[in-house]
């Protein structure tokens, strides 16, 4: 929380996931209008060795991974695009651990969260 309130007091956030069970699939679409979409870029972030393992063992598929785990995502925060680098830098710079991880644009299909990469 005060990392975040931190950020706000110089930033505008525009919306901000709790990502929890539902991972990305369920809990990114809660946030966004019916005309947009997100998309994911799963290799912009170290994934922890826990995911790898369970889908694995758990014989997961990897899509169902993204629907039922946070893959070591706990939050995300949707901004501007030109504020995104300055306040990712921001959330480092507070120890937290933060990367660029997708972008939200304008919905063609059924796709809410399309995951690349």
């Amino acid at each position: 929380v005060a990392s975040v309130l931190d950020v706000l007091e110089e930033y505008q956030l525009n919306g901000i996931i709790h990502n929890t069970g539902g991972g990305f699939i369920d809990n990114i679409p809660r946030i966004l209008p019916d005309t947009c979409k997100a998309v994911i870029d799963k290799s912009s972030w170290p994934l922890p060795l826990i995911f790898p393992f369970l889908e694995e063992k758990g014989e997961v598929p990897n899509d169902e991974m993204y629907r039922t785990f946070n893959m070591g995502i706990g939050m995300m925060i949707v901004v501007d695009a030109p504020q995104a680098d300055d306040i990712v830098a921001r959330f480092n710079e507070l120890d937290e651990r933060a990367y660029l991880i997708g972008e939200i644009v304008d919905r063609t299909d059924e796709t809410e969260v399309e995951l690349v990469g």
